[in-house]
Formats: C-alpha cells, structure tokens, sequence
C-alpha cells in the first residue's frame, strides 16, 4: 500500500468507501479476464501485477506482445494467458515461415512444457486490431499470411492442440446502416482479407477476436443516449427485425453476429477482445460511470443464454497510450498506474471486494510546481512542452485536473513531467520556475501522482535483451528469406 501522505485513488473518499462494500452477489463470471498493457514510463513489476490478478480472482489475462519477464512472472500462476505479436512484426512473419517458427520457440515453448511452472498460454494473438481504419491499408497483405505461419509453426512445435491462432480486429471492420444490426457487412476495403481470416479462422475452429467500445460509441453519436450506453432501465430500447434492444453492448454484439453471418460465418465463436469505459480524459469518463456500466455488463453476461467470452479493457492505466482519439486513452484501467482500485468490478472474489496493490515501491513523497514568486509570463509554453513528453490528459476537458485553475494545471504539467523522469532535480527547472515541495499540491478528485521506483535488475536487462535479440533475429530471417 502507499504511504499514508500519498493519495491512492483519485475519486471521492465517499466512493472509496463503496469498495469495501459488497453491492448484489454475482457469481464467478466464467470467461471474463482483463487486457494487460504495459505502455507505461513506469509500470508496476509483473510479479506485483500478477499478484494483483490472483488476489482479484481474474483467471484470464490478454497480453499485447511476449515481454518475457511477464510470461514468467506468470509461470505457475494457473492464470490463462493470450499472447500478443505486436503489428510491426506482421511482415516479416508473413514473408518467412522460419520466422514464425523462432517466434513460437522463443515465446511459446518455452514457457507452456508441462510442469507445476508452465504458463497456460490458451491464443496467439497475431496483430493487434491492424484493420484499424486509422492504420490505412499498411498490414492488410501480412495478417493472414502470419497467421498461417504461426498456425504452421505451432503444429510444428506440438503445440497446435494446445494454442489457437486468433487475430483481434477493431469494432470498424463492421459497417452498419442506422446502426442495424440486421443491416451489418464488412467494411467493403477489407471484405477480402476478412473472408481470407474468417475462412482460417473457421478451419482451425478459432474464435473471432473484436473489440467494443460503447464509451467511443456513445461520443461518436449523437443518436445514442448515455442511459443506453449504461444499460440503465430508463434507455429508450431500438427495434430491429422483430428484436428488440436495450443497451450498446447487445446491440454491437448483434451487430457483429449479423455481419459474419452475411459473410458465410454464422457458426464462428466471439470473443469480445477488449470492453471497458474509462474513468478520466472526456466528459463522462468518471469512476462512477464506469462502475455502473461494468455491474451493468457483468450483469448482462450472466443473463445470457450462452457463455460469452470477454477482456475487459483494461487492468492498469497507461501513460504512454496513444491518444489521437481521445485523452481517455490512458484512463481505461480498473486500477490506477500504481495498482489502486478507483471502483468495484466483481470479478467473483470470495470478499467481495477489491483487493489493490501490495507493498507498492514510490519515490519519495515530494512535487514539482510552479514557483509563483517569478515571473510566469513563460510557464504556459514551459508546461505545452512537458505535457508534449508526459501525461496531463487529466486536465482535458472533462478531466478529473480540467477545474484546476491557472497556475494550478502549470504544476500539474511541471509535476507529471518531473515524476515521469523519476523526480530528477533537473528535470524540475523549467527555465528556473518549477519549485519542489514535500507538500501535496492534489486538489479534491485532481490527484498530483508520485512516480513510482521502476527496478531495472540485472535480470530484468538480460531478458529483454533476450527478447529484443529473439525480435532482431525474426527480422534477420525475413531479411534472408526475402533475399532468397
């Protein structure tokens, strides 16, 4: 835990208090498990996140790439495991099967051989959302073709019974006039390659991987009401070919059910890859909002007939996500950077409550602000370029620091900036106008954070040599085979 001068969570002391209650008793959601990214300056160490995953009760963890200090952190833990390969790697796996074979050696089999330490790796995810309308057309030609690769090196290894080759796409790759879901199609720009990946898919009994977003839903139109979003009984239901809808969520569902069946795949599996709402960056991303639509979601799942398998996004929040869609971005964890829970999500826990992060590592308790004995006339361009390096999405519009007045979201700018470069003196200059304190500047739900020590051990550097070098020698084999 924290020391006790930190603030843990950035909501309400009142809301705190909401997580040591135990609201409606669900039973244990079978399916459900969480994203884990790791785009942050400073992330909590995996055995620490993978602590926080067993005392929560979460039984299944997607991961974005093969980082091979989280897939040991992760050895024995009987948590199920989905593997990420990272977008950029695509090329080179769709040009060379060897490629694909030193990948699956270097980040599967070396951890899934049976024993009390394997790591249950269930999916590869090959490529994350790469049909992502803002990606263009950059990795339409590699994604089925590094999947066939994978899939090939998999039987190759014995490991084809074991692990399904899946590959997440984006909610965009759906069209839908009015929102229909009777009136859903593939994006037309895809259709082929989505037939190529639906037809692997299919063949391999693989499950289709898409992501939801009723949060991005509900900003983008304006036709959508936030009672709808939130599965509130209050939200105006839609009809459609004789069936009704009463929330985001079922109607997105639909949706996608709708147009793989016109593409010739009714019987495929949905796996909901990435679900959540964030809690800071835009206006209705609050702790609040966000527990009611999980217990809203949750709540859902259980009503259903059949078992829906689902990742909510997602477990921590980032720092370094990227933001061209919104400040939001970086806000979508259940827990905060530092692994504090910021509201309840009932993952079937035996308490009922959230359990947070133990014996959490902070630098030391101290802030860089703005020295108001100088003069300011410079600081706003001196706090434009800290936030252009670090985080300040949380004084956007809608933000949990958007009422801070000037200079108070100057400070914020001059303190994200310090602690991301782990409360470097230096770094608290600012052409002689920033300032440390030992007092906390936070304001009510605006919380002015302490970074967090990151520990770069002698063997955290050599395995992520490891895994740069094992990436290196993918590309090496790509380069060879597409000289050959």
């Amino acid at each position: 835990m924290p020391p006790k001068h930190l603030k843990s969570t950035p909501i309400p002391r009142f809301i705190s208090l909401l997580l040591l209650l135990s609201i409606s008793t669900l039973a244990e959601v079978d399916g459900l498990g969480v994203n884990w990214g790791t785009a942050a300056s400073h992330p909590l160490p995996p055995r620490e996140v993978v602590e926080l995953l067993k005392a929560n009760n979460i039984a299944k963890v997607k991961l974005f790439d093969a980082d091979p200090l989280v897939l040991q952190s992760l050895s024995g833990s009987s948590i199920r495991v989905t593997v990420g390969i990272p977008n950029y790697m695509l090329r080179s796996l769709n040009s060379s099967l060897k490629a694909a074979e030193g990948w699956v050696h270097d980040n599967l089999t070396r951890y899934v051989s049976d024993g009390a330490s394997r790591v249950l790796i269930d999916y590869v995810a090959v490529g994350d959302e790469p049909f992502l309308q803002s990606y263009g057309e950059q990795f339409y030609q590699f994604i089925v073709g590094a999947a066939t690769n994978i899939q090939t090196a998999l039987f190759k290894a014995n490991l084809a019974q074991r692990v399904k080759v899946v590959a997440p796409c984006s909610f965009d790759v759906i069209l839908s006039e009015s929102n229909l879901p009777s009136k859903a199609r593939l994006r037309p720009d895809v259709n082929r390659t989505m037939i190529e990946l639906l037809t692997f898919l299919n063949k391999h009994q693989s499950p289709f991987f898409v992501s939801i977003s009723p949060f991005q839903i509900y900003h983008e139109n304006k036709n959508i009401s936030l009672d709808f979003a939130l599965f509130r009984e209050t939200a105006h239901a839609r009809n459609d070919s004789h069936k009704t809808y009463k929330n985001i969520f079922d109607l997105s569902f639909d949706t996608v059910i709708s147009a793989l069946s016109t593409a010739g795949f009714p019987q495929i599996d949905v796996v909901v890859g990435q679900i959540g709402w964030p809690t800071d960056g835009a206006p209705n991303a609050t702790s609040l909002i966000a527990e009611e639509f999980m217990k809203g979601l949750i709540n859902n799942l259980h009503s259903r007939s059949a078992k829906t398998e689902m990742y909510i996004f997602s477990l921590l929040d980032e720092d370094q996500r990227n933001i061209s869609s919104g400040n939001f971005e970086r806000h979508w964890g259940v827990f905060t950077f530092d692994g504090q829970a910021k509201y309840r999500v009932d993952f079937g826990q035996a308490s009922k409550t959230v359990v947070n992060a133990q014996d959490v590592q902070f630098l030391s308790p101290k802030w860089c602000v703005v020295n108001n004995n100088k003069d300011l006339s410079n600081a706003t361009s001196l706090a434009l370029e800290a936030c252009a390096a670090a985080d300040c999405s949380a004084v956007s519009l809608g933000g949990s620091c958007f009422n801070l007045t000037w200079p108070g979201n100057i400070s914020y700018a001059f303190n994200s900036y310090y602690q991301q470069h782990d409360q470097n003196a230096e770094r608290c200059d600012f052409a002689g106008l920033g300032l440390v304190t030992t007092v906390d500047p936070s304001v009510d739900s605006c919380r002015f954070f302490v970074g967090l020590k990151t520990s770069f051990s002698s063997l955290h550097e050599s395995l992520v040599l490891c895994w740069m070098m094992s990436s290196m020698a993918t590309i090496f084999l790509w380069l060879v085979a597409e000289r050959w």
